[in-house]
């Protein structure tokens, strides 16, 4: 094994996705909606349940799962079967999932009547999932139905959605979501026998992809301040309307083990070639980190441990660049009882460690140290890597965070 600060060559493949180093690159794939309370949209065919966005979604997500996952890239879904991450008990619905979960930290859990407090809790813990993977992209699979006034339109369409509100917003999510968007039309036009639509991308911040919530944001609803995640995805990400369940034709492909198949295609194909023009990006590996015992509620992900004495880290190059030689790996402290800090640390200060340059698909092992700051309670650091242009956090690299010990559940 090479030493402390010898470049690792990158291993090389002959894969679609990532040549350099494909098991360095990580893809959070959401099938949309999932559990007994939230179908997505209902079968408009009122077929059951095999008909709905809910199904749909999560096959093409598993084909999407094994496309990439043949090609050596770690996937991370956000469901893995037809479940509710939150919570999922309702009786009154004949519903009998999971305790309730107080994901989002806003004291509430639980279906009440306008189904939000229930929804909100349910995507920031699949937002969770993707930020403490550190995902290099996130993508959101959905199925449309296109209705307006309560009058449906039987149109076949495809549109994909991005926040251009975040600091990687254009460059990467508005990237990432124009690629998904022209593959999948590209892929499901051929196998439709009807006139489909491409109605191309759009900056829209749904929930599950939406900017941090900032001070001095207001909702719709007085005195809300729950309309925007309190902890938002920290990766360029996209939500794709693959199709339209409104029109019959489009609903019975997209059912169809040729339509997921072709949708999914499409999806993969999407993130080969954002990855494939993404120029820089990193990934943090924590050897010796610890994973936190799993929590009986609210958050179920958070931060890893910090190891006792100096950490080992893995930086490896994740983008098609190769590295400036003058980045410098920076970190700093908050204590929160956050199950991860969603926002950096008002000071970030350089560590004693020498950042080689690296090709794209190399890695280093380098040993920092990280003393925790002498106060009581729970801290969180925060590592990235800085050059001139600023933080590769803020190009969509997720920083690499280490807790001083696990959360409290109170």
């Amino acid at each position: 094994m090479p030493g402390l600060g010898e470049v690792i060559p990158a291993p090389g493949s002959s894969t679609d996705v990532y040549a350099p180093n494909p098991e360095a690159v990580v893809v959070a794939i959401d099938p949309g909606h999932g559990g007994c309370l939230d179908w997505g949209v209902p079968d408009p065919s009122r077929r059951g349940a095999a008909y709905s966005e809910k199904t749909m979604t999560l096959g093409i997500a598993r084909e999407v799962e094994r496309l990439l996952s043949a090609q050596g890239v770690t996937v991370v879904m956000m469901r893995e079967r037809d479940e509710a991450l939150a919570g999922d008990d309702y009786p009154d619905l004949g519903c009998t999932g999971p305790a309730w979960r107080d994901v989002d930290g806003d004291g509430q859990a639980g279906f009440e009547e306008t189904g939000r407090v229930r929804t909100r809790d349910e995507l920031q813990a699949r937002i969770d999932r993707a930020n403490v993977a550190r995902a290099d992209v996130m993508v959101s699979i959905h199925i449309n139905s296109m209705t307006q006034n309560g009058v449906v339109f039987e149109i076949a369409a495809t549109q994909t959605f991005y926040d251009d509100e975040t600091p990687w917003g254009v460059d990467g999510s508005g990237v990432l979501a124009g690629a998904i968007q022209a593959d999948v039309v590209a892929a499901l036009d051929p196998v439709a026998a009807y006139e489909r639509q491409d109605r191309g991308t759009q900056a829209v911040a749904y929930y599950a992809i939406s900017r941090q919530w900032q001070d001095g944001d207001s909702c719709e609803t007085p005195g809300d301040t729950w309309c925007k995640p309190h902890r938002a995805l920290q990766m360029p990400s996209a939500l794709a309307e693959v199709g339209s369940i409104t029109l019959r034709a489009e609903q019975d492909l997209l059912v169809s083990e040729s339509g997921q198949t072709a949708a999914a295609e499409g999806v993969y194909r999407g993130v080969i070639d954002y990855l494939a023009d993404r120029s820089q990006a990193v990934r943090y590996d924590v050897p010796d980190a610890v994973d936190p015992p799993p929590s009986p509620d609210g958050p179920l992900e958070q931060a890893r441990i910090l190891p006792v004495g100096d950490v080992e880290l893995v930086l490896t190059n994740r983008g098609m660049d190769d590295w400036p030689a003058d980045l410098e790996l920076v970190a700093g402290w908050e204590a929160s009882e956050l199950p991860y800090l969603p926002l950096a640390p008002n000071r970030l200060d350089a560590l004693a460690v020498d950042v080689p340059s690296l090709g794209p698909g190399e890695s280093v092992r380098l040993v920092v140290s990280l003393p925790v700051p002498d106060v009581a309670g729970r801290q969180v650091a925060w590592i990235t890597l800085r050059g001139p242009a600023g933080s590769y956090a803020d190009l969509g690299s997720p920083a690499l965070q280490l807790a001083s010990m696990e959360r409290s559940s109170g």
